[in-house]
């Protein structure tokens, strides 16, 4: 009894040193991302095709930050698409109030007495 209980630990264990292993290795690279991004802003590259890469670039980033650091990789499917239903409604909101609040769209203040 006590070899099935010692093996049961050893796989535990093993499968807990994975998944640790995952997380240096994930902080590592989101380290060497981030280095990318800041030597990538003094490079002399057209400014959109700096954003672009800057965006795509956070994007892998915050997908490798929330699947791994918050353990959705490890979760249902269906809290991984309930986070992203939120996500989405989040993102789409803040982009409609950006465009209701761009400077074209709001009248100018009014200024009393004159």
């Amino acid at each position: 009894m006590s070899d099935t209980a010692h093996t049961i630990d050893k796989a535990h264990l093993k499968a807990e040193n994975e998944k640790y292993y995952a997380f240096v290795n994930l902080a590592l690279i989101l380290a060497a991302v981030t280095g990318v991004e800041l030597v990538l802003v003094y490079l002399p590259f057209p400014s959109v095709l700096i954003f672009s890469i800057l965006i795509s670039l956070s994007l892998f980033k915050f997908v490798g930050v929330i699947a791994w650091f918050m353990h959705l990789i490890y979760d249902k499917i269906l809290m991984t698409f309930a986070f992203g239903t939120g996500l989405s409604i989040a993102v789409g909101t803040y982009t409609a109030l950006m465009f209701l609040m761009a400077g074209e769209n709001v009248a100018p203040q009014e200024i009393p007495g004159r």
